[in-house]
């Protein structure tokens, strides 16, 4: 079976229809977010307890390209995950948890919507009108 993967990085004309964005933009997009998982990454190595020596244990079964792509087709396509889990050839679980990761990423990476934005300015505003009073 042809993963969505493949399948634009064959027709990158078709990427606007599977995944909802021009290939360019995923290209951009990938990068990106490949940015961002490689600081948690980096994140996670500085407080973590190795009993394995670094880059030992078992390899990745997904590239960031795959994870970023699984992610933007549930979100455009809104398959189940055992259908996400088939196209991408892993399990439903992994599915899951890659598309789960991968969206905490994303929502780092892109801009919120305005009503977001919004909500987040007036909760700033709120916790700095507390630290004010607090402080007086």
């Amino acid at each position: 079976m042809t993963s969505p993967l493949e399948i634009i990085e064959l027709y990158p004309q078709e990427s606007k229809r599977l995944i909802g964005i021009k290939y360019e933009d995923f290209i951009t997009l990938v990068a990106l977010a490949e940015k961002r998982h490689l600081e948690k990454q980096a994140e996670i190595e500085k407080i973590k307890v190795r009993l394995i020596a670094s880059g030992e244990g078992r390899k990745a079964e997904m590239t960031p390209r795959q994870g970023v792509c699984l992610c933007l087709v549930y979100l455009r396509q809104k398959p189940i995950f055992e259908i996400l889990g088939l196209l991408f050839d892993v399990s439903r679980t992994k599915a899951n948890n890659t598309f789960n990761y991968w969206v905490e990423i994303l929502r780092e990476i892109l801009p919120a919507s305005q009503i977001e934005e919004a909500k987040k300015m007036s909760k700033n505003i709120k916790n700095y009108a507390n630290n004010c009073v607090s402080m007086n």
